[in-house]
């Protein structure tokens, strides 16, 4: 899993880069900008280039402007008809960008600051390097900016190609927060590490495809700058989903699964659960609902040992054997024997997954949060807690505002508030956990849209939490799994808008042994 920054984290990286090796700062915006021009070099190569410029260069006054005066310097020694749109012609620009953009001149670069010279011009491709990570969400874009953008605009709705410097100017490199002006790239080739914001919802929206270039900096490198403080790490291919089994295994090393609710009605919800669960490769799936939902769901997952919720008055059953792992709240309705049974589970040295009407039960008892932390505090293994915003927003409604402007953030305020594993779900799903670390999904599409994705999910994080005893490992891999059963199922069926949960949980064998 790679690390994410955040523009101020970069910074740092830059400046500790040239005290470690003594190479002056201008040498990384020169390394930056050649692994930026070669790619846009092979692209000019690949396409038949028939406008009057191969590329127009948009650059602001700090150093993602410098990255681009670079750029355009080097392309224009490999004979690309190149300009650069100054955004501010008349602002010293900061000291590596000023050395770019003399350089640029002095080489006999054309420059462009004035819109009406930009007017009708055409280029295959423009370079956005207004801003970069240099925006920040709290400030607002200057007219100037907000002009150039506009030009952008009009140049990719005339067919340009539009290639993003380090992230699309006007998006929050550290939340994702896109304002309005900002122009949706094609390719973001960015530098040293990805930028939270070019993973994280909206920002992803409008990043296209992310190039990274590492620009000398090795993750020993990082690490050993930044630490282990709050750290963000992004789930994509690579990452271990599928552990290897002995031969010999048996059901009994393997886990076993406790699913609760299925209220009358939405027997369906813990069937897809269930059927996640044994997918997984859970060997034991037990679950426990209400007497009207009994013969659906053993017509349906004949293999799972059943139980009829407690009655009115009746102690807590003990007639499946002991769990592994717990999930609770799928399809359970509201019904009192819900709350009971989480107070009942919630302090047991075992792992528990909380989703769907869990968490609005949850959200409606007065000491959730209390019971919660104590499990941390026992040295229990977290809760997990599955919200979608709404549920979210239940849980926790004075974090309102923070969800709607950093996703990342309202998910670590939970998880710190309720000392719980919090999977944030939506696009690009934010898994935070305890201490401050946080995961960023890649995996995923739109045909998850859809009632039952959500109980396929939880099946699947309750299934592998009940065969390892690292419950962060458990839920990384279900996430980022149940994304990628997904992109498989809508591959095989060749669209995204007919991927229906069954379709997640059929294409689970293939995620599973996809490299």
């Amino acid at each position: 899993m790679t690390r994410l920054l955040t523009r101020e984290q970069q910074k740092t990286l830059d400046v500790r880069f040239s005290e470690v090796t003594g190479l002056p700062s201008v040498s990384l915006m020169e390394q930056a900008a050649s692994c930026m021009s070669e790619f846009i070099e092979w692209l000019t190569i690949s396409h038949d280039i028939g406008e009057e410029y191969h590329v127009i260069y948009f650059t602001g006054a700090g150093n993602n402007g410098g990255d681009g005066w670079a750029s355009a310097r080097q392309l224009m020694a490999s004979r690309r008809r190149v300009a650069v749109f100054d955004v501010y012609p008349d602002r010293e620009l900061s000291p590596d960008a000023e050395i770019n953009r003399s350089a640029y001149k002095k080489l006999g670069g054309e420059v462009i600051t004035k819109k009406e010279d930009l007017a009708n011009k055409k280029a295959e491709f423009v370079v956005d390097a207004i801003y970069g990570t240099g925006f920040d969400v709290s400030r607002s874009l200057s007219c100037r900016v907000k002009e150039a953008l506009s030009l952008l605009a009009l140049m990719k709705e005339s067919g340009s190609h539009v290639i993003a410097c380090d992230i699309p100017s006007g998006v929050d490199a550290n939340t994702g927060f896109a304002a309005p002006e900002a122009v949706s790239a094609d390719v973001t080739f960015t530098f040293g590490r990805r930028k939270i914001g070019n993973v994280t919802h909206p920002g992803c929206m409008m990043a296209g495809e992310v190039i990274l270039s590492r620009i000398s900096m090795t993750d020993e490198f990082v690490d050993e700058t930044l630490g282990d403080d709050r750290r963000v790490f992004v789930l994509e291919s690579g990452i271990e989903i599928s552990p290897d089994r002995a031969r010999d295994g048996h059901k009994g090393q393997f886990g076993r699964l406790l699913l609760i609710g299925g209220a009358e009605g939405m027997a369906g919800a813990m069937i897809l659960a269930a059927r996640a669960g044994e997918k997984a490769g859970v060997g034991y799936t037990m679950i426990r609902t209400v007497e009207a939902s009994m013969p659906l769901i053993a017509s349906a997952i004949p293999s799972a040992l059943l139980s009829v919720v407690p009655e009115e008055g009746e102690t807590t059953k003990k007639d499946l054997p002991e769990p592994s792992a717990i999930a609770i709240g799928v399809g359970a309705g509201k019904a009192p024997w819900v709350e009971k049974a989480l107070r009942h589970i919630l302090p047991l040295n075992v792992p528990v997954v909380v989703d769907a009407d869990g968490l609005n039960v949850l959200a409606n008892m007065a000491e959730a949060f209390e019971i919660l932390r104590s499990r941390t505090e026992n040295g229990f293994p977290p809760a997990v807690l599955t919200p979608h915003p709404g549920e979210f927003l239940r849980l926790v409604p004075e974090a309102s505002e923070l969800l709607r402007k950093d996703r990342l953030e309202a998910a670590r305020f939970l998880a710190d508030k309720a000392q719980s594993i919090i999977v944030l779900k939506g696009m690009a799903t934010v898994i935070a956990m305890p201490n401050g670390d946080a995961y960023i999904n890649t995996s995923g599409n739109v045909g998850l849209a859809k009632g039952g994705s959500g109980d396929v999910l939880t099946g699947l994080i309750a299934g592998l939490a009940a065969q390892t005893d690292s419950i962060e490992s458990a839920v990384t891999r279900a996430v980022y799994l149940h994304g990628l059963a997904a992109d498989i199922a809508a591959d095989n069926l060749m669209s995204e808008t007919v991927v229906t949960p069954e379709d997640v949980i059929d294409a689970l064998g293939e995620a599973l042994f996809r490299p």
